[in-house]
């Protein structure tokens, strides 16, 4: 799903029994812990724990995923890019934490409306290179809608 803003994405986590992906055990992730793969569920899947800077390893590799080097300019069905998951035990399974979308963290700045900044996570279908890496630091307002962001949701604790 695409063009939601956070609180939207939010809510829809909610009402499947499930969570934006934010904290490990439950809850918001702290804002500055958006590269701790200890605290962050969202970078701990896409860095395979923190040993990656990519889902599927390092180096870059502009195919693998949906960024702007798979040349599609456009999301492309969940799990169709194949190599675009960890090959680390405990990790696979889990696509598309690189490029596609960007996806909306449980992870803002503060809790007082609108104007809060919450992370977007693993670039989107436009972005290339160090712009796709696990650990690359995005952020918009809560109430933000683009083509280009979308969420994950997680398992509730």
């Amino acid at each position: 799903m695409v063009c939601v803003d956070w609180c939207d994405a939010y809510a829809y986590c909610q009402a499947v029994g499930k969570r934006l992906c934010g904290k490990i055990g439950g809850g918001m992730n702290n804002y500055d812990d958006y590269a701790n793969a200890s605290t962050s569920q969202w970078y701990a899947a896409c860095s395979s724990g923190g040993t990656n800077d990519y889902p599927y390893g390092d180096p870059y590799s502009g195919t693998t995923c949906n960024g702007s080097g798979a040349g599609h300019w456009t999301t492309v069905p969940v799990a169709s890019m194949s190599g675009c998951q960890s090959s680390v035990s405990g990790y696979t399974g889990v696509y598309d934490l690189s490029g596609n979308v960007l996806e909306w963290e449980d992870s803002c700045d503060g809790n007082t409306g609108k104007l809060d900044l919450c992370r977007l996570r693993g670039g989107s279908f436009y972005y290339s290179g160090l712009d796709l890496r696990c650990d690359y630091d995005n952020y918009d307002y809560r109430d933000f809608q683009n083509v280009a962001f979308g969420f994950r949701c997680c398992s509730s604790p």
